[in-house]
């Protein structure tokens, strides 16, 4: 069995498919799990829950996550681009809130910790907050995207890889221990939806597997 990670699809559903076939992904054999924001924003939302329930994909909530559940709920108002995907997601949006209401902020394994946007580089996991799970970039906190980021403060945990997305200004990154040369930290979100490309990371293999947009 593998192990694969998907970054942020934010509803590019084309390229989704494309990443499952050249990673040689197997349902029933392999195991899928995606780093969060998997509808909002992109073409096909629709197309990317379909995706899920075919594969069994298992994800960690991300901001943009919890955003679409207040939006299906009525308690925030949506903008031009959030309407756009309640308008795509409207015959399954009862059925898509009650999954997303039921994903972790993250999933702790023997070998992998899997988050959306990042770890409380001080605090650790079980003190880092439902804000920082969904949105943290920068430490220290900054108002904007610049910055140092939370994984340059961050410590390797023994035997663990980290796997997280949210980032797509700062781009695809791979940490090694410098004694060992084993991955501790993954950074997936490498902007597919802004015309970028999407990012699998395969841990048994330590590999990664990447699909060019099809996005402008």
């Amino acid at each position: 069995m593998r192990t694969i990670f998907v970054g942020d699809i934010h509803g590019c559903a084309e390229e989704f498919q494309e990443i499952l076939s050249t990673s040689g992904y197997r349902k029933g054999t392999d195991r899928l799990l995606l780093t969060g924001d998997a509808f909002s924003k992109g073409p096909d939302p629709f197309g990317i829950w379909r995706l899920i329930l075919e594969t069994g994909a298992q994800m960690v909530v991300g901001n943009h996550d919890a955003e679409l559940v207040e939006l299906i709920a009525g308690t925030r108002e949506p903008d031009e681009g959030q309407a756009t995907t309640l308008a795509q997601i409207d015959e399954v949006k009862e059925e898509l809130s009650l999954w997303l209401e039921v994903q972790s902020l993250y999933i702790r394994e023997m070998d992998f910790i899997l988050v959306h946007a990042g770890i409380h580089p001080e605090k650790g996991l079980d003190r880092t907050r439902r804000e920082e799970f969904l949105a943290i970039r920068t430490w220290p906190p900054t108002d904007g995207i610049e910055g140092p980021r939370w994984h340059d403060h961050f410590e390797p945990i023994d035997g663990k890889v980290v796997v997280f997305g949210h980032d797509a200004p700062g781009g695809l990154v791979h940490k090694k221990r410098p004694k060992s040369d084993t991955t501790y930290l993954v950074g997936l979100d490498t902007g597919c939806v802004y015309g970028g490309a999407l990012t699998a990371y395969i841990l048994e293999q330590d590999d990664f597997v990447q699909v060019e947009s099809k996005q402008a």
